[in-house]
C-alpha cells in the first residue's frame, strides 16, 4: 500500500504569506521565513513518510522557489482547488484516493515516529489526526470520505480540533490521537522554534529580528 502525505502550502510571495509574523517583520521577510519552514517540512516529511509525498501549491506554482523544490525533493506537484481551507482538503483527499493524509507546510519539526505511527494506522484502517497547540490541527489522515469533517468550519480559530473531533463522533468517525506539535502562525510561534531550526535562527539574526543570546 502507498499512502499519500499532501502537503498544503502556498507560493511565498510576499504579502501573501504568514501576514500575522507582519507584526515584527516586512512582508519580504515573512515570505523568507516561509521559504525556510517550507523546505524544512518538506525535508522532514520526506524524510519519514514512506508513501508518497504530493506538494499541493497555491498562487503561482511557476514560482522559482516552488520550482526548486520540486527538483530537489521526491514531490508529486498538485494545484489546490478554488474555496476555502475544507473545501480544498476535501477535494484534494477525494482526488488522491483514500486511505490519504493532508498536512501543513508550517510544521517544521514533527518527529519521525509521528509519520511512522499515522502511516501504520492508516495502513490497518484507523484514521488520525494531529492537534496543534493553538487548537487547530496540523495533520489528518482518514480511511474513507468525510465530508461533514469540512464544511462550514471556522478555520484558522482555536476550536477547529474540537469541532472537528465533535463531527467525527456525530459521524461515527473514530479518530485516534497523534502528538501535540507547534505550527507557526504568530511571531510567538516562531521565537518557540527558534532555538530548533539553525536556518531560521541564522536568517532572524542576519536580519536583526532577534537578538544574540
Amino acid at each position: 500500500m502507498n499512502i499519500p502525505l499532501i502537503l498544503f502550502a502556498k507560493a511565498p510571495i510576499p504579502g501573501q504569506v504568514k501576514t500575522r509574523l507582519q507584526t515584527h517583520c516586512s512582508e519580504a521577510q515573512a515570505a523568507k521565513i516561509f521559504e525556510i519552514l517550507l523546505e524544512t517540512t518538506i525535508s522532514n516529511v520526506c524524510r519519514h513518510w514512506p508513501g508518497d509525498v504530493v506538494f499541493s501549491v497555491w498562487l503561482d506554482h511557476s514560482h522559482s522557489f516552488i520550482q526548486a523544490l520540486l527538483k530537489q525533493y521526491p514531490l508529486k506537484l498538485d494545484h489546490q482547488t478554488d474555496g476555502h481551507l475544507g473545501e480544498k482538503m476535501h477535494a484534494a483527499l477525494s482526488s488522491w484516493g483514500y486511505p490519504a493524509a493532508v498536512m501543513g507546510c508550517d510544521v517544521p519539526v514533527v518527529q519521525p515516529h509521528v509519520f511512522q505511527d499515522a502511516y501504520a494506522q492508516l495502513e490497518n484502517g484507523h484514521n488520525v489526526i494531529g492537534p496543534s497547540i493553538d487548537g487547530g490541527y496540523y495533520f489528518l489522515g482518514l480511511c474513507q470520505a468525510a465530508e461533514p469533517l469540512f464544511v462550514d468550519q471556522a478555520w484558522g480559530g482555536d476550536q477547529v480540533f474540537a469541532e472537528t473531533e465533535r463531527r467525527a463522533t456525530a459521524i461515527g468517525l473514530p479518530l485516534n490521537q497523534l502528538s501535540t506539535d507547534q505550527d507557526v502562525d504568530t511571531w510567538p510561534d516562531l521565537l518557540r522554534l527558534v532555538d530548533t531550526l539553525p536556518a531560521l535562527r541564522k536568517y532572524l539574526l542576519d536580519e536583526r529580528l532577534i537578538a544574540p543570546n
